[in-house]
């Protein structure tokens, strides 16, 4: 019997044909569908929560379900699973209607036999009852608590054989999140021993004591050992290659479920789908993993990247594991939720916070729940050390310095990538592996081996991350709770660095002796005479690096620019009401970040070692018309690399270059004269700020195509006016640079006929086109457009009709169309297997004609949001 199986798949595709061709369908066949999507539901729900005793004793009835199911979807003409057009068409709806009702009819006969058979059997109430009584769920319901959606996702994966991708599915996450939880209890599930013929558990990880993970050999013989134990004792002397094809045998025309629990390595994983024989028939490997690119030599497998636990489940499990079997008192809800919050939604913490609360007084909780470093957490969070200590070790060297100072910055702070990769190259903390590469290159890449290890939280993703699972494009990131105790707890073990946060006049002097780099979680503190002053006596010589990443302070506060071996100044959160002259006596500076208003003056040339100059303004407003140049002795700072200096721009005057500057960011357009002098820039970031006298605002784009390194362009005119249908006359359109990756536009207002030149880089990736960037009512694209575009935004754009000829796009993965109001009509060519297309707060029209559109091609995620609609 596998009724669940037949639900499942059912269910699956009626799901599918409503959230693909909602729009399209005609309203009788939507309600028939949306009848039917509720019901399968119900009858799904009600077969998990049947016991072992109920399935055999009504494995007739729910054997007949499996057949009519089976049935009605093997057929070659079926209504559901057959030619969706079928249905948008309305043709054969009382088919369709009538299919429906007697199906649902057979699921209530079932249902109802169940009911009858417990009335007529007073003692199996008790034992097998699918009442919500506590007795009826602690037979039946599942002992993981949470991930409910998860959960059903990777059981509904397992138990479809028709499913594409193949049969491997992998799930990841960082250490304690419930992988093998998630899949052991899936493994046991009553549906799943029923479905599959043969089953197999291995535990592939590190075993307690050995310090070693098991070997591919290993892995098979126990494989092998638990689906044909006469065979295993037969190749136990054998080598491992006829282990390998033992196994392959013993597997060949069986349909199996073999889960590899917690693996490492990942030449094992690729190694050993070999023995595994794809028979066609549904058979499934389930691999577990902390690190996400132990899967990626593994052929045709999907993917579960697990979740943290929200709010509401993190309480049901700390409420469950404290208050075993009854009842929290109500007067310790409100303490216990907010304990529960504080275990940032990790099942490990959470349990061991359980175990460690259970055994205070009830009067501890509130200190518990309310005090930000109360010992029963620093308690929690050292023994959940030393599961996370394996993650850590096996880390490159040059990667355990850099993860352990993403500490530096406060507990749940989201940090730019761009800031942290900075900070990385002037602590000079990342060493150069790859020989053809530049520094930038392989920091990039360690903060992706980090994330792709479960060490680092991916908080906000570029829109080419969708395009290569393994090669995420990180915007911004964060630490998990636990990672970030650990990271302070390994550098003050090793001096790397010291936080302080907090006042505590007894041992700031013992604490901050003798350490390189201070990081300021509350910029206030250096306005406590005793803190201020311990910092600049006792780090005086000893300093390099002062990061001020408290909470941004409105108020000037006095820094310590005493510390004349400064090298690295971070006080973007301070505000400055001018520019900190002391600043310019610390000569060896190489990374300043300041927030001030007014002028940099002339001597910032002092600073000869500088490598990077932020500066932002902390009110954006000016004079109208005002030009606020930095001074020509900039020209003077040869080592400059990154330069992100808001409302400023490069001099005009003079003949000097800046050859090692890679990065301008925030300038206006009267930098653009000067773009000869800093041709190696990799990335360009252009504020425009209309004038009236302005004739062509766009005149810098003829400058830009002499930037033959330009990686990263981003133009935004952020005072657009609209005349006669675009912004200003169009002079000339830009020639870019071929070099270019990525290009991102804004507020120019070009008609749509000068894509052309856009369409024809070779190496443009990613386009952002947003608030009119382009103007007109139709995109009409000729073919052979983008050949490598693989991520494109369309977002506030006054369109009306899209219509792209085939052979354009031929690499694109994702398209995304946003608050289009005005588009009406879509016409996308021939797409290629497109990953993502999302459509945000477009006109119902946009959401008919994409979903049109998706009939024609593959799409593995369609995402349509309007929020107007309930």
């Amino acid at each position: 019997m596998a009724a669940y199986a037949a639900v499942a798949t059912l269910l699956f595709q009626i799901s599918r044909v409503i959230e693909r061709v909602d729009v399209l369908l005609p309203p009788p066949s939507l309600k028939i569908l949306e009848f039917a999507e509720k019901e399968l539901k119900s009858f799904r729900n009600f077969v998990e929560r049947l016991d072992s005793k109920s399935r055999e004793r009504m494995s007739a009835s729910l054997q007949g379900v499996f057949d009519t199911i089976w049935a009605y979807i093997e057929e070659d003409d079926s209504v559901i699973c057959g030619d969706m057009n079928i249905i948008v068409d309305g043709e054969r709806y009382e088919d369709l209607s009538r299919g429906i009702h007697s199906l649902v009819e057979q699921l209530k006969k079932v249902e109802k036999e169940y009911y009858t058979l417990q009335e007529d059997d007073q003692e199996e109430v008790v034992s097998s009852s699918l009442s919500l009584s506590s007795s009826s769920r602690a037979v039946s319901k599942s002992k993981m608590v949470g991930l409910c959606d998860q959960r059903r996702l990777v059981k509904d994966y397992l138990i479809l054989p028709w499913m594409a991708g193949g049969i491997f599915y992998f799930i990841y996450g960082m250490a304690g999140i419930g992988k093998t939880t998630l899949a052991r209890e899936i493994f046991e599930d009553l549906d799943i021993i029923e479905w599959f013929e043969c089953r197999a558990w291995v535990t592939a990880g590190f075993e307690w004591g050995a310090g070693e993970e098991r070997t591919s050999e290993e892995i098979t013989e126990d494989i092998l050992a638990q689906v044909d134990p006469e065979l295993h004792k037969m190749v136990m002397g054998g080598s491992e290659e006829e282990k390998n094809e033992a196994l392959k045998e013993s597997l060949t025309g069986k349909r199996y479920l073999i889960v590899l629990d917690d693996l490492w390595n990942q030449s094992v994983s690729a190694y050993l789908q070999s023995s595994f024989p794809d028979n066609q028939n549904g058979s499934r490997v389930v691999l577990t993993s902390r690190l996400k690119y132990v899967g990626e030599d593994v052929n045709g497998k999907h993917f579960l990247d697990m979740r943290l636990l929200d709010e509401d489940e993190s309480w049901d499990l700390l409420r469950e594991k404290v208050f075993v079997g009854v009842s929290c008192p109500p007067h310790l809800e409100n303490a216990g939720k907010k304990i529960a919050e504080k275990c940032d939604g990790l099942p490990l913490t959470i349990v061991t916070i359980a175990d460690l609360l259970s055994k205070v007084p009830e009067s501890l909780w509130i200190d518990v729940a309310t005090k930000r470093k109360h010992k029963l957490f620093v308690d929690a969070y050292d023994q959940i050390s030393q599961v996370l200590n394996t993650s850590y070790e096996i880390l490159f060297d040059f990667l355990k310095i850099s993860f352990l100072y993403i500490g530096v910055f406060p507990l749940k702070y989201e940090i730019p990538q761009s800031r942290l990769i900075n900070l990385w190259i002037a602590e000079e903390i990342i060493e150069l592996v790859f020989e053809e590469k530049s520094i930038e290159y392989t920091a990039a890449y360690g903060l992706k081996f980090l994330a792709l290890s479960s060490l680092v939280m991916i908080y906000q993703k570029n829109i080419s991350s969708l395009m290569n699972f393994y090669n995420p494009q990180i915007k911004t990131c964060r630490l998990h709770s636990t990672w970030w105790h650990f990271c302070q707890t390994k550098a003050r073990e090793t001096n790397l660095y010291h936080v302080l946060d907090c006042y505590n006049e007894n041992n700031i002097e013992e604490a901050i002796e003798g350490h390189t780099r201070l990081s300021i979680h509350n910029n206030v503190l250096f306005a406590l005479k005793h803190v201020y002053n311990s910092i600049e006596n006792i780090c005086a010589f000893t300093a390099r690096s002062l990061l001020c990443f408290g909470p941004y302070c409105q108020y000037m506060v006095p820094v310590c620019f005493g510390l004349k071996f400064l090298r690295r100044l971070d006080a973007l959160n301070i505000r400055f009401y001018d520019f900190p002259l002391e600043v310019l006596k610390m000569g060896k500076l190489r990374y300043l970040a300041l927030t001030c208003n007014g002028n940099l003056p002339s001597s910032i040339s002092n600073l000869r070692k500088l490598q990077y100059l932020i500066v932002h303004s902390h009110l954006s407003i000016k004079p109208f018309g005002a030009l606020f140049n930095l001074p020509m002795e900039i020209w003077d700072m040869k080592r400059l690399k990154h330069l992100q200096v808001k409302g400023y721009d490069l001099p005009s005057l003079g003949d000097t270059f800046l050859q090692e500057l890679i990065t301008l960011s925030d300038v206006t357009t009267h930098s653009c004269m000067v773009l000869n002098r800093v041709s190696n820039l990799k990335k360009l970031g252009i504020k425009i700020e209309l004038t009236p006298d302005a004739a062509d605002p766009l005149y810098c784009f003829g400058h830009i195509s002499h930037l033959t390194k330009l990686e990263s362009l981003k133009c935004v005119i952020v005072n657009p006016e609209f005349k006669l249908g675009v912004v200003f006359p169009v002079l000339s359109f830009p020639c870019f640079s071929f070099s270019l990756k990525k290009l991102s536009l804004s507020g120019m207002g070009y008609p749509w006929k000068e894509m052309s030149n856009i369409a024809s880089l070779p190496n443009l990736e990613v386009l952002k086109l947003r608030f009119n960037a382009f103007r007109g009512p139709e995109w009409e694209l000729e073919e052979n457009g983008f050949p490598n575009l693989q991520a494109l935004l369309i977002e506030d754009i006054d369109l009306v009709k899209l219509k792209w000829a085939h052979g354009n796009f031929k690499s694109l993965t994702v398209l995304r169309i946003k608050h289009c109001y005005k588009l009406e009509e879509l016409h996308l060519g021939d797409l290629p297997e497109i990953f993502e297309i999302e459509v945000v707060d477009c006109s119902p029209l946009t959401e008919w004609h994409v979903k049109n559109n998706a009939l024609q091609f593959k799409v593995d995620r369609l995402h349509v949001h309007s929020s107007w609609k309930l």
